[in-house]
């Protein structure tokens, strides 16, 4: 007689036990390293136990490291089976299905290692990408490709990939794609030598994603029309025409800054510094434009991250001067905008 002592069990075993029962459609989601994987081999497992032939499972990951991780936790449990004790055997299985197991399960059991050995095509534990491509392989016609085809290597397919932009290239360089030589020489104003092999190989990667993009939008114009809306930017409107725009003199505070030029001068050296950029800035209207690089030192700590320097004028000056540390900041939120504005231009 087989007496099964079962140990306590905790609330995870518990719903762990109830998603392994075949007799449940179970969904998990739980996090890393809690036990999803466990409770997959342990579904395979009682399936097997209740004599479901192993060429009828499949079982679909992810990641090939997941198929093998499963594969190898199957095979390591019915090895065991097949070769330990008697008594441990049926503790092993009392304890998996919460009651003693029968003489038939048992011999069961044991026989399973051998059985998935010898099944047609073994047990399949496949990832959804290799399941798919099966599928493509059993009905190339269906899926209107050519049968016998084969997947490429990541080696091949980068030359292929490489050898299709060469031809691509050399057509736009012979007059052969105006269109195409037109679209390289926009990209490489935006790409650096070192990032424009990495901006192709992005857009070949998103090419679906473009195509259906210009699908939904009617054609590569209603698509423009589109990312300018979205951007609230008018196809016509430049940086340089947003920069002109905000150098004239009805787009900003005048009259503030220009009592915060005072202040400055009279203030620290760092105030002193600032009251420069200022002056050069307010003093000629004309070059403003051309000078708005160097203005905008006065206002932002690198002219690459537009961060705003936290003290725009010291204590002693805005002190003096009332209103000047206000009028700073207001020109300081408004070159902010201008730099959203000037950068949704470039998108």
């Amino acid at each position: 007689m087989t007496v099964l002592i079962e140990r306590p069990q905790s609330e995870a075993d518990r719903r762990q036990r109830i998603a392994a029962d075949p007799a449940h459609s179970a969904w998990v989601a739980a996090s890393a390293g809690t036990g999803k994987t466990k409770v997959l081999t342990d579904r395979v497992l009682n399936l097997l136990l209740e004599g479901t032939p192993p060429q009828r499972l499949l079982c679909l990951t992810y990641t090939r490291a997941a198929a093998a991780e499963m594969s190898s936790r199957i095979a390591e449990v019915l090895a065991a089976w097949a070769s330990m004790p008697e008594a441990d055997l049926a503790k092993a299985l009392g304890e998996r299905a919460g009651e003693p197991p029968s003489g038939e399960r048992l011999r069961r059991a044991r026989r399973l290692f051998a059985s998935v050995l010898d099944a047609p095509g073994g047990l399949k534990i496949q990832t959804i990408h290799g399941f798919c491509q099966s599928l493509l392989a059993r009905f190339p016609v269906e899926a209107g490709i050519a049968p016998h085809f084969r997947l490429a290597e990541e080696a091949s397919a980068e030359a292929l990939l490489l050898e299709a932009r060469r031809g691509l290239f050399a057509a736009a360089g012979a007059g052969l794609r105006p269109d195409i030589a037109e679209a390289i020489a926009e990209a490489s104003v935006h790409a650096a030598e070192a990032d424009f092999a990495e901006l192709i190989r992005l857009v070949i990667a998103e090419r679906g994603r473009f195509a259906r993009a210009l699908g939904r939008k009617g054609g590569l114009d209603g698509l423009i029309a589109a990312v300018h809306d979205a951007l609230t930017v008018s196809p016509e409107l430049t940086e340089d025409e947003a920069i002109a725009e905000a150098c004239a003199d009805a787009a900003f505070d005048g009259a503030g800054l220009r009592r915060a030029l005072t202040a400055l001068m009279n203030g620290s050296a760092r105030d002193r510094e600032r009251a420069g950029y200022l002056a050069d800035w307010l003093t000629d209207p004309g070059s403003r434009a051309g000078n708005f690089a160097n203005y905008r030192k006065a206002f932002f700590t690198d002219q690459g991250t537009g961060k705003v320097f936290e003290r725009l004028i010291s204590t002693s000056a805005r002190r003096a001067a009332p209103g000047a540390a206000e009028a700073l900041s207001a020109e300081a939120e408004r070159l902010c905008r201008l730099d959203e504005l000037c950068g949704r231009i470039a998108v």
